[in-house]
């Protein structure tokens, strides 16, 4: 396992993206597993056990479920002053609500529990993510990313070099999408086909964050994306403000439109 640190401002938002390809063989059964990664920072702080800090963070966190469901995204805070907790919640866009506050409960259960003492923690689910702070979530500055071990092991696609053309292809064109088209909540499903294979993918951001920071985000993660797993059979990239994800099964619900990829961009 390993870790690195990158500075993010609102003007320039350079975010650690936290990596994860997760292979699945089924079609979508929206059951919370377990997570796909947490994060207890240690360089922020921790309370005191049974403090106001302590009792302001359990209020939030069993109040996020059910505010989150509502429409898929929320944030708040508990507490004043020394003690105040933030937090924030996001489901996949395609989750109906009682997937979504089931998803928020475990996160919330569970990030408590792993991240005891410590002020500042984030989780995610593959349905949902939770991160609470005593700082205000739209004003932090430090990301810690973490890279699970076994990626290189997944499977590698025949044909690598056009397989990450056209997925890249589809992921920049989810990334607009989910960024500009007002529709959308900021997110945004789709597929395109290769060879005798359909790719299908999303993009998605928090809605606290302004349109063209929500571009900056799934830009790095594409980055990411493409460096780890363009040419394996699937790929997962998350972070506190953004995520996206490939596979070549269908793993959300809903109609997705089918992009083509363009015959002028196909191999000479």
């Amino acid at each position: 396992m390993c870790s690195k640190m990158i500075r993010m401002t609102t003007v320039d938002v350079n975010l650690v993206m936290f990596l994860l390809i997760i292979p699945f063989s089924v079609l979508p059964v929206f059951t919370v597993a377990d997570p796909l990664a947490i994060s207890c920072s240690t360089d922020k702080g921790n309370y005191t056990l049974n403090s106001p800090f302590e009792s302001n963070l359990k209020s939030l966190l069993e109040t996020l479920p059910s505010i989150t469901s509502l429409t898929g995204f929320n944030h708040t805070s508990a507490g004043e002053s020394q003690a105040k907790v933030y937090g924030q919640a996001l489901c996949r866009g395609d989750v109906n609500s009682s997937s979504c506050q089931a998803c928020v409960e475990k996160a919330s259960q569970q990030i408590f529990n792993d991240c005891r003492n410590y002020k500042d923690a984030i989780i995610w689910y593959e349905l949902c993510q939770v991160y609470y702070s005593f700082q205000n979530m739209t004003s932090m500055s430090v990301y810690i990313g973490k890279y699970p071990q076994g990626d290189s092991r997944k499977k590698l696609l025949s044909d690598p070099q056009h397989f990450s053309d056209v997925l890249m292809y589809l992921m920049t064109n989810l990334s607009s999408e989910a960024a500009f088209n007002p529709s959308e909540l900021m997110f945004a499903t789709g597929a395109i086909g290769f060879r005798n294979e359909t790719v299908y993918g999303h993009a998605q951001c928090t809605r606290d964050i302004i349109r063209n920071e929500c571009q900056k985000c799934l830009t790095t993660a594409l980055a990411e994306l493409k460096g780890c797993c363009s040419s394996r059979e699937g790929g997962f990239i998350v972070s506190g403000n953004c995520n996206m994800r490939f596979d070549l099964y269908k793993y959300y619900n809903g109609s997705s439109y089918l992009l083509t990829y363009p015959s002028h961009k196909g191999r000479k």
